[in-house]
């Protein structure tokens, strides 16, 4: 398999953000070819441009909060994007470098990373074949990048010879039509005295033998990638800034630096905002439920085995986990001595042991062999506690392999875990180490019982599942693989394997099947946190930590490695649904879940939980007063006396009372491994259902009418009245030394004249890519643009980037306004196949994520008989209103449709998706089918015009769907809409 990239709707929103900025800027392109067109820092339209972008006048780019429109002064243009992890900044910034190139001709990007493990992973990514392949589809093969990276330089004899990643990157000209040059180096890299600032034996650009002069003559962009590990104040970010002098330094990160003084978070001209409270609600990764061991009486004391002394006098040294208090024992004495929870459990032996895997450890007298690192918990002393561990990992594992399995196109899943030791996974004489070997022996017992439960079960998909299985467990070493620091210089064939699956062949753990045609079924990782940074892998559904994570790393950090949407079997990034990263931890980090939440709100612009302002309202809405409410609150202990909300408990205050949370993580992103994260499907119901439900998931075809040749003349004349030419303005600039007001000289900068520096396509080629774009007939616009310039003659520069840009747009414009009556759909007749209710042999599930359907859950409401759910599930008071009022007589079945599920194509671009559907009683016909849109707004006049357009899009669409048997109606709900009156209006129409 190959992963099919696509741009997703918010990185493309960043993309409009961050490429508006240099809209209707002049740029100078009198240097030299192999530099960037410049442009002045003090031209105005740039402020204008970024206060705009800020201020929210893009349409589908929120605003900027006020108190992060920073902006810091230090001679280059600094423009800040704030991305999650796991939202695709690599990609953003990748394609960032095409945007510029196509909109602007910027040709010269350095990508500056803060260590070895990224600079791997952005250069994984940008050199892999499915990325050359999806920017090569997106942009016809008119642009390519080359990337060069810049790694330590060997020492040799002879000749001192210029670092090859920077002469290929200085030599390339923007004369080369669609070369786009990248270089790609760590901070180390760019402070490194022995490469960038020696005198090499060889010149580039006619007269530079030093890096840091060559790179400075490119008048590069310059991209940083986590910029809170490159502070203004350290040595890193002031060589770039002093020694490369960049044309503007963009910044990606999900983490800013704080100002030294202020304390504030160094934004510079920050244009577009996903932080984590954002990119978890919205979706755009995964949500996490948090699970540890809970011992039956609560707290369980743990000993960690810390050292074995074999020789006379033999004894064992336990260190109690959560306290830190060391016991040591002697051959035969009780471990109640640490514990009085383990008494009757004496050390029976210390040394060699019977186990294959550990050759040297502690036997206990009830037969358990402990290896030093090992950790007994009282309660479940039967086992070690990581053996406890990873068997409900198992557990978690195959429950969500099962449901992923069974996806109308299947999906891989992996899980990970994070281990103390490379000894305890590979043993030093080249076997499996004990914790391997325990693990494939919990793993070989749970695929026999995944196979007895599923062998029975004559379904396609069943048997394709039991199959799969059936093959991991002939090879369960197959199954799991390990990546270590030090498996970088081991030369064991079977683990360079094992690492280049896991760090650079990203397809292959994705996938089913082996290029060879054998099933592959490696799906469980082992690392210490040598995969932190770096590496990612959007199937890992499971995080399980074996092993402490230490105190310097954040709780989003840690859970980084899964976040990422997951990937289908045949490369598709699956999004618009809620999906969950499993996080099992140990009893003592219980706490994790409210501290990762608390991290999470901490990030937005504004207070997470106001409870003060919300007070009166949200009493109100539960039929309570002001201080009846404040004492609830108070003795659950969710806020303190001065209505603030109590340290660490914003999760459980949202969860408990939703309406409280305007601005922070939604309820159902961050949960605890006790709460329910699945809604039941009533199978009587969906059979009630089902015909309404196959019907709309079929497959349509949206169908364009065909315009006249007329009609195709008026299109093109009105997009060229339009004003659509763009120029580009050189400059031609002096320096001039005049005597500072202190002391020294100084360079005053002086423009003295300007001239069009324009880069022109070729007229064949532009008009190839108005067709392109817009499917215009390329003689159609040659014949229009011969008209326009019989009335107003065309500038000799008219035929670049910048004017095709705008034509395109005017054009989209125009077909917005004019292919209103002029479109239709047409099903596609085939099977349906694996829905969002449904799996692949059209049977309903038994279940379906929440935030699939709602993101609260009302437990004190009573569930309608006639809902699809067998819980009260819903996304806004609207909606709370809606299903309550549903359960009427004239209602035959009723339902919230699955996020995103059913995507109604527009004629303009994009979808649209409805979020109710009901059967009806109606008459003599058995019943009438009715698909509701809720829409935010008091009444349909306050929808935005494109709004406006894409429920007339969405009525045509369902109105495709009725016969004379079977009738499809759809409506939109505004705030005012009752839903009793909206069925009982249309019963009476």
């Amino acid at each position: 398999m190959q992963i099919r990239l696509q741009t997703l709707e918010h990185q493309q929103r960043a993309l409009t953000a961050l490429t508006r900025v240099f809209d209707g800027v002049e740029l100078d392109a009198s240097a030299p070819s192999e530099a960037n067109v410049a442009f002045d820092l003090g031209d105005p339209q740039l402020a204008q441009n970024i206060g705009e972008i800020q201020a929210g006048v893009l349409d589908g780019i929120d605003a900027i909060p006020r108190p992060w429109r920073g902006r810091v002064d230090d001679g280059v243009l600094g423009i800040d994007a704030k991305m999650e992890t796991g939202t695709g900044k690599t990609l953003v910034y990748t394609q960032l470098m095409y945007e510029l190139n196509r909109l602007y001709g910027f040709t010269k990007f350095i990508v500056l990373v803060p260590s070895t493990p990224i600079k791997e992973g952005t250069k994984s990514f940008i050199q892999s074949e499915y990325a050359h392949k999806y920017f090569a589809d997106a942009y016809g093969g008119r642009l390519s990048l080359q990337l060069d990276v810049l790694d330590p330089q060997k020492r040799s004899k002879g000749r001192k010879m210029f670092p090859s990643a920077i002469a290929n990157f200085v030599h390339s000209s923007r004369l080369s039509q669609g070369r786009i040059s990248a270089l790609l180096m760590t901070d180390g890299m760019l402070q490194s005295k022995a490469t960038m600032s020696s005198s090499y034996d060889q010149v580039v650009l006619g007269a530079a033998s030093v890096p840091y002069e060559a790179l400075r003559a490119t008048r590069p962009i310059v991209i940083i990638d986590e910029p809170h590990r490159f502070r203004r104040e350290n040595k890193a970010y002031q060589t770039m800034v002093d020694e490369i002098r960049p044309l503007a330094i963009f910044r990606f990160g999900a983490t800013f630096p704080k100002l030294d003084k202020s304390g504030k978070t160094d934004y510079n001209n920050l244009v577009f905002n996903l932080g984590a409270v954002e990119a978890f609600n919205e979706q755009l990764v995964k949500g996490i439920q948090i699970q540890y061991p809970v011992a039956a009486t609560g707290e369980t004391t743990r000993l960690k085995l810390t050292s074995v002394s074999a020789s006379k006098p033999k004894r064992v040294t336990f260190q109690n986990v959560d306290t830190g208090k060391p016991v040591t024992l002697d051959l035969g004495e009780s471990l109640s001595i640490a514990d009085g929870a383990f008494a009757g459990i004496t050390v029976k032996s210390i040394g060699k042991t019977d186990h294959p895997a550990i050759k040297s450890g502690a036997t206990l007298s009830n037969g358990q062999i402990l290896a030093t690192g090992d950790i007994l918990a009282a309660q479940v002393y039967s086992d070690t506690y990581q053996s406890l561990m990873m068997d409900q990992a198992l557990r978690n594992h195959f429950e969500a392999e099962w449901a992923n399995f069974r996806r109308a196109t299947k999906v891989k899943t992996l899980t990970l875990f994070f281990i103390d030791s490379i000894e305890s996974y590979r043993g030093a004489d080249g076997t499996s180490g004990h914790l391997r070997q325990r693990f494939e022996e919990l793993l070989t017992r749970r695929l026999g019982a995944e196979i007895e439960k599923r062998e029975d079960d004559s379904s396609p998909v069943a048997q394709d599942y039991v199959a799969y299985l059936r093959a991991s467990l002939a090879n369960v070493s197959a199954t799991n693989a390990g990546y270590f620091a030090a498996d970088n210089s081991i030369s064991d064939e079977a683990i360079k394997r094992e690492v280049d699956d896991i760090l650079r062949n990203k397809e292959a753990l994705l996938s089913f099947d082996e290029v060879d045609g054998t099933v592959n079924t490696r799906r469980f990782l082992f690392s210490k946190w040598t995969l932190r940074e770096g590496w990612d892998n959007p199937n890992v559904f499971q995080i399980v930590k074996l092993r402490s994570s230490g105190s310097e790393i954040s709780k989003l950090q840690e859970v980084g490695r899964g976040l990422r949407l997951p990937v289908d079997s045949k490369g598709s990034r699956l999004s618009g649904e809620q999906f969950y990263l499993t996080y099992l931890i140990d009893y003592t980090e219980r706490s994790f879940a409210n501290s990762l939440i608390s991290e999470i709100n901490s990030d937005a612009a504004t207070d997470s939980a106001p409870v003060k302002e919300f007070l009166l309202k949200v009493a109100t809405e539960l039929g309570k007063t002001e201080t009846e409410l404040f004492i609830e609150l108070l003795q659950a202990g969710l806020i303190d006396t001065d209505k603030n909300v109590a340290p660490g408990r914003e999760g459980d205050l949202y969860a408990a009372y939703p309406a409280f949370n305007s601005t922070g993580l939604k309820p159902d992103k961050v949960i605890h491994g006790d709460q329910t994260v699945k809604v039941g499907i009533r199978p009587a119901r969906y059979a009630e259902l089902k015909e309404l439900w196959e019907t709309i998931n079929a497959k349509y075809y949206l169908r364009l009418d065909d315009l006249s040749v007329t009609e195709v003349d008026s299109c093109i004349d009105a997009v060229l009245n339009a004003e659509v030419y763009r120029p580009m303005v050189g400059r031609f600039t002096q320096d001039v030394l005049v005597q500072g007001e202190e002391s020294g000289l100084e360079v005053h900068t002086e423009t003295k004249s300007t001239f069009n520096a324009t880069e022109t396509i070729a007229y064949g080629e532009w008009l190839k890519l108005v067709h392109s774009q817009t499917a215009l007939p390329i003689e159609r616009v040659h014949a229009g643009l011969v008209r326009r310039n019989g009335s107003k003659l065309l500038p000799k520069d008219f035929f670049n980037k910048a004017t095709l840009g705008q034509f395109v747009a005017q054009f989209t414009e125009w077909m917005e306004q004019n292919f209103l009556e002029r479109f239709s759909y047409s099903r596609i007749e085939g099977p349906v196949g694996g829905t969002s209710l449904t799996d692949a042999d059209g049977l309903p599930l038994s279940s379906i994520v929440q935030g699939n359907i709602g993101i609260h859950r009302d437990n004190m409401a009573t569930v309608p008989d006639k809902f699809l759910y067998d819980a009260f599930v819903y996304d806004s008071p609207k909606e709370h209103d809606t299903i309550r009022d549903s359960n009427l007589d004239e209602v035959i079945v009723f339902g919230k449709i699955p996020r995103k599920s059913i995507r109604v194509p527009l004629y303009f671009g994009g979808t649209t998706s409805p979020d109710f559907m009901y059967v009806i009683k109606r008459g003599e016909r058995l019943s009438l089918n009715f698909i509701v849109e809720t829409k935010d707004v008091e009444k349909n006049s306050d929808m935005r015009e494109s709004e406006q357009l894409k429920m007339k899009a969405a009525r045509r669409f369902f109105e495709s769907m009725s016969s004379e048997a079977f009738d499809v109606t759809f409506q939109p709900q505004v705030k005012r809409d009752d839903i009793v009156a909206m069925i009982r209006q249309l019963l009476a129409s």
